[in-house]
């Protein structure tokens, strides 16, 4: 009677463990950081483009790395490909509060253009962006959004892809339709990303 109460026990221990350890990793999963103090900033009456960030404002990731933009930056989205400003205006919406994080960092290259970008797309979904909406932008950033650091001058193997205005749309739309019908991970979405924005233009020989 003993041993068959402790192999039972032992059961329950080692499910109960077991089921913590995946309740754990979905909220991992579904944690994209946090956003420290408050997006407080004066806008710009000409455009409605440039703003002026009057507090501190900061980011902290999922892994913990804080991204802190001080009192007084001043950016104009510019570090958002223009192909999505139609879209997807810089500073409307939920993801203004990621752009200022993005440009501050795309402006100091504090960080490698990998991680900034990617902060792009966790700060998106911490300021409650839409999945699916959050990756078009992720992956529109990630092609033509600025790069710097080793293996990005020009002909080097991750040099920036250029494209026309009117190429990076037409990217856009279709990342806009893979992400619909697949809704890849981030790093398959980099893969197909690539993939779409290097292949020859329709009508090219």
């Amino acid at each position: 009677m003993r041993c068959e109460a402790m192999n039972r026990r032992s059961f329950i221990l080692v499910a109960a463990a077991a089921f913590s350890a995946c309740t754990s990793g979905a909220l991992a999963e579904d944690y994209f950081g946090r956003f420290i103090g408050k997006f407080v900033a004066e806008f710009d009456n000409t455009d409605g483009r440039k703003v002026t960030l009057q507090e501190p404002y900061s980011f902290v990731d999922p892994t913990g790395n804080e991204w802190d933009v001080p009192t007084g930056y001043q950016t104009d989205g510019a570090s958002v490909p223009e192909a999505l400003w139609a879209l997807y205006p810089p500073f409307t919406g939920n993801y203004r509060q990621a752009a200022v994080i993005h440009d501050y960092y795309c402006d100091n290259k504090q960080r490698t253009w990998q991680d900034t970008h990617k902060v792009f797309y966790y700060a998106m979904r911490a300021a409650n962006v839409d999945e699916k909406t959050a990756k078009i932008m992720y992956g529109a950033v990630y092609l033509f959004g600025p790069r710097w650091g080793p293996g990005t001058q020009p002909g080097q193997h991750a040099a920036p892809i250029k494209a026309t205005p009117e190429r990076q749309e037409a990217v856009v739309k279709e990342l806009q339709t893979m992400v619909a019908k697949d809704n890849p991970d981030l790093d398959d979405l980099v893969a197909k990303a690539k993939t779409i924005a290097t292949a020859p233009e329709s009508g090219t020989p």
